[in-house]
């Protein structure tokens, strides 16, 4: 039987035929650095052949790619991919008192396949030049607030902030339907934004958007650090690969691009607006990405069955019961790219567009007049007929809070903006009562 005797131990340990210098050290209780487990996916465990290298095995093509990848000389060979057939004598890399302290064959961490979202903020320098600290903070707490709300609710998990770019992750404990989950969040960030954008344009008079990029691939995900910053988190190309996915929408102008391997995961669920090939920065030729504009999640699929239909013309979707309009007679429900806000008034339910379109700011929370069939925004005191959308009185501001307005958008330009534009009327959507529950119609384009 072959013989290995390993250094620094200076212990000689039998191998039988077809067995790994690995599990021989592993038998022998022989400590040996096998970070990925000795599944031959890290160099962790290479070491090197001193005497007798002809007698161990050819390299298998694992460990040509991972030696190619590793500073290596001749000599060295991975520890769980060599057998040998013959006496060989092996060094183990231990080169300090740190190797001989943590030397174990304890796996550190475990390859999964997990989506990635990058997130990046679009015009933020301009948007915040002029602005102090406080401010700055102010603004990139409310909308990290907002974008970890939209991760979290879809079972994702928000691994760093770079500046005012975000990384978040879906799967790493194993939650189901990731990718999906992930394209879903990407989503709606985007909506999330333009939801916030009306605020920024008030306070600040200007605004700023962002560019998500998501991708699907294997990262190793375990604890990195020590001490109190230790952290569980993911390592590996895909995480940098994801970020190249996200810096393509300056690239194409778009918002939220996924990678193929995202596609061909969830493609049954997506509706994509576009797809382009392109050179992407660490990739050898070119890779497609697509423009994604709505997906629907695997347990949604008959719910939104059930809950649509198509009649006259229109597109009907089932909003909230009737019951549910007692205690709240004014409620917002989305659809594809609709916010739609249900009235209920002299027991009758009024469709309209939840924003103003003075300053795209919610009409939700507005006083309703019955009397008159009015709702009121109560940002620029504009009345609107809740039946028609017809505007009834538009800016009906004092010249004291005409001044007010002036004064606090901090400039006679900005505020000019906000107080001369043409009135415009709100869009109107029908609604109808099924099984007591209120629907909405909205026009097949």
């Amino acid at each position: 039987m072959s013989k290995i005797t390993f250094l620094p131990d200076n212990k000689i340990c039998e191998a039988p035929d077809n067995l790994t210098i690995l599990e021989v050290a592993k038998r022998n209780k022989i400590p040996h650095v096998a970070a990925c487990g000795g599944e031959g996916k890290c160099t962790t465990c290479r070491l090197l052949i001193l005497e007798g290298i002809e007698n161990c095995s050819n390299e298998t093509e694992i460990e040509k790619a991972l030696i190619d990848r590793a500073h290596t000389t001749t000599g060295f060979r991975l520890a769980c991919q060599t057998s040998i057939n013959g006496d060989i004598t092996a060094r183990r890399l231990v080169l300090d008192s740190d190797d001989i302290q943590h030397m174990s064959f304890d796996r550190q961490g475990e390859s999964k396949k997990i989506a990635i979202i990058f997130s990046d903020i679009r015009g933020f320098t301009p948007f915040s030049e002029k602005l102090t600290p406080y401010d700055v903070v102010f603004i990139l707490n409310r909308y990290f607030k907002r974008m970890v709300g939209v991760v979290e609710k879809n079972n994702g998990h928000v691994d760093n902030y770079i500046g005012d770019g975000m990384v978040a992750i879906f799967g790493m404990n194993d939650e189901k339907n990731p990718a999906e989950y992930a394209v879903k969040a990407a989503l709606e960030m985007i909506d999330e934004m333009d939801d916030m954008k009306p605020y920024l344009k008030t306070m600040y008079g200007k605004d700023f958007d962002i560019g998500v990029g998501v991708h699907w691939g294997e990262a190793v995900v375990g604890d990195i650090g020590a001490g109190q910053s230790k952290k569980y988190t993911a390592i590996g190309d895909s995480m940098n690969f994801a970020s190249r996915v996200e810096s393509a929408n300056k690239q194409f102008k778009s918002r939220v691009l996924i990678s193929d391997e995202v596609y061909q995961e969830v493609k049954d669920l997506l509706v994509v607006k576009d797809f382009m090939r392109t050179m992407v920065k660490g990739i050898d030729g070119r890779v497609t990405l697509h423009e994604v504009e709505q997906i629907h999640l695997r347990n949604e699929l008959k719910q939104l069955k059930d809950n649509q239909k198509f009649e006259d013309g229109y597109n009907w979707n089932k909003c909230g019961s009737v019951d549910s309009f007692e205690s709240n007679e004014q409620q917002v429900f989305k659809f594809n790219k609709e916010t739609i806000l249900i009235v209920k008034a002299d027991d009758k339910f009024y469709g309209m567009n939840e924003k103003c379109p003075h300053m795209n700011l919610s009409l939700k929370g507005g006083g309703v007049d019955i009397r008159e069939g009015t709702i009121n925004c109560a940002w620029h005191n504009t009345t609107f007929c809740y039946k028609t959308g017809d505007v009834k009185t538009w800016l009906a501001l004092s010249s004291a809070e005409k001044f007010m307005t002036k004064i606090f958008l901090k400039s006679n330009k900005q505020a000019e903006g906000v107080l001369d534009t043409d009135p415009t009327n709100i869009e109107v959507y029908p609604t109808q009562v099924i099984d007591q529950y209120v629907w909405v119609g909205i026009k097949e384009n």
